[in-house]
């Protein structure tokens, strides 16, 4: 008992007499713990700076089109008001060519007439899960004479497109029934002639035409929904009509905003003879997939009125409002090619440069192409004098804020023609070659400057962001490095402080244990023991 009694009191003196180390150490350890998490947090940030673009994929995802939310009122009535502007080709010598003393036709471009638009969405709907979004368009229109070329009641001479559509959707019908028609145009309703004069204002949203009258009193016996009451090259545009579009909210994946879906309710078309050709797909023009966007990418716009949709290929960098850079994409120069694809319809491909729209229109022999037959087969162009392509007044663009994926603004030139189908058994249209290509008017719409409350937004994401983004990533990257550095140094200074501890507790111990018991030492653990006698 006595022996024990020793021992206890001899560790109980060592502790005593050599001091511990466990506070240092303590705090070494916690200084060293939050360095590391200091190190994790700054370097998993730095990574998000560098190699992700988390501040432009939440700006999207703002973007998203929310009911309710801040961006959805711009969406549904868009702050952006863009300016329509009709060109007419006035023909001039209709006479003297009906009448074989011109061999080509002579067509002056007149205007332009510019209106201003304004679009508001109606009947929207959101799927259940918020990932579509169905809706109609109204739009209206207000004459701009400061961006006019003439005025409203400027007199013109254009083809005759009742007469010229008639004959086309009734030439494959018995011969009977075609003398009929030709003979109750001819002689009852005195309804002949290729060429209407009629005024400006009213070719583009509709005049009075016989014809057309009698078409509505048939469509409403017969119980058929007609979109507008009087022929005119704007007349459905500018209509109140129970079509829909739907597109992709963008909810779940920012990618995808804007992209067309379904058309009246139908997820692919019914027109082209291939199921290619046929889909619905491709941007409403707000939107293109930004993580896709470069020089090299093929883009695609649904062109709901042209059935199909169109490709947009890089042209350069430009400065939209002077400051923000965009990325101009224009249409593909055989955009209207249709040889060798599924755009041809059952009577044939039309000449390069011009795309058939008839199996989109019903049978009317309606042809679009860029103004004056640019990028055409000149032989389309070799019967007029008064055509003039140029690709600077004439190409369709659209310019995209990189970063974004948002279209900054756009210019799209269209040119509607119309194509001459002569009946086998009657002379109507006898002044005309069968399948001439009249050219009638050509069409810009442009929305080329945003709104200064919409342009801040656009303007900030694009520098402040970037700025932001800049900084961050510097300052996270050199924080991260400045911790590495003291994590290193520390950690050195700490391991030596270690080391020293413990060779100053070895030399104590040993002191210790000679100095009062000169017994056993445990060499390993430098813990002195009682030997046993």
């Amino acid at each position: 008992m006595e022996g024990k009694q020793n021992g206890t009191t001899l560790v109980l003196k060592m502790k005593d007499y050599c001091p511990s180390n466990e506070s240092s150490l303590a705090k070494g350890v916690v200084v060293c713990t939050l360095l590391s998490l200091l190190f994790i947090g700054s370097f998993s940030g730095a990574c998000l700076m560098w190699f992700t673009e988390i501040y432009y994929d939440e700006i999207i995802n703002q973007l998203t089109i929310r009911d309710g939310s801040d961006v959805y009122e711009a969406w549904r009535k868009p702050p952006v008001k863009p300016l329509i502007c009709v060109h007419v080709f006035n023909y001039t010598n209709f006479e003297e060519y009906r009448k074989k003393i011109d061999k080509k036709l002579k067509i002056e471009e007149v205007g332009p007439y510019c209106y201003r638009e304004t679009l508001e969405k109606k009947n929207v709907t959101f799927s259940e899960d918020g990932k579509k979004v169905t809706y109609g368009d109204t739009r209206k229109h207000k004459f701009e004479p400061g961006h006019s070329g003439g005025s409203k009641d400027d007199i013109l001479v254009v083809p005759n497109l009742a007469l010229i559509g008639t004959i086309a959707v009734t030439k494959d019908m018995n011969r009977f029934s075609q003398i009929a028609l030709s003979y109750f145009l001819r002689s009852l309703f005195r309804y002949s002639n290729s060429m209407i004069t009629v005024k400006a204002h009213d070719f583009i949203f509709g005049y009075d035409d016989k014809l057309v009258d009698l078409g509505l009193y048939v469509a409403k016996l017969l119980q058929r929904d007609v979109p507008f009451e009087k022929l005119g090259i704007l007349a459905e545009r500018a209509a109140d009509t129970d079509e829909t579009i739907t597109v992709l909210t963008g909810t779940n994946d920012v990618e995808n905003i804007g992209i067309v879906s379904e058309i009246n309710g139908d997820d692919k078309l019914y027109v082209w003879p291939e199921e290619e050709c046929n889909r619905i797909d491709g941007s409403d023009g707000a939107f293109f997939p930004r993580h896709t966007l470069n020089n090299n990418v093929t883009l695609y716009l649904f062109h709901k009125n042209m059935c199909r949709r169109m490709p947009f290929v890089y042209d350069k960098e430009v400065l939209f409002q002077g400051d923000v850079t965009a990325m101009r994409f224009h249409a593909a120069p055989d955009v209207y090619n249709t040889n060798g694809t599924c755009y041809c319809p059952e009577s044939g491909c039309a000449p390069d440069g011009v795309f058939d729209l008839s199996p989109c229109t019903s049978g009317i022999p309606l042809l679009v192409s860029f103004p004056h037959f640019l990028n055409a087969d000149p032989s389309i162009s070799e019967p007029f004098e008064g055509l003039y392509p140029d690709p600077e007044k004439h190409e369709f663009h659209i310019d995209i804020q990189r970063l974004l994926g948002f279209t900054l603004g756009t210019v799209s030139r269209l040119q509607m023609n119309i194509r001459i189908e002569k009946s086998k058994y009657t002379n109507l249209l006898k002044e005309f070659p069968n399948n001439l290509i009249l050219p009638v008017f050509w069409i810009q719409v442009s929305a080329e400057e945003m709104p200064p409350e919409l342009y801040n937004i656009i303007y900030h994401s694009t520098f402040t962001v970037k700025r932001m983004q800049v900084v961050l990533r510097w300052g996270l990257l050199l924080f991260t490095l400045l911790l590495v550095y003291l994590l290193v140094v520390y950690s050195r200074l700490l391991i030596g402080t270690i080391k020293r501890k413990r060779n100053e507790i070895k030399d104590k111990k040993s002191a210790c244990c000679q100095e009062m018991l000169p017994k056993h030492i445990d060499i390993k653990t430098g813990v002195c023991e009682i030997s046993r006698v």
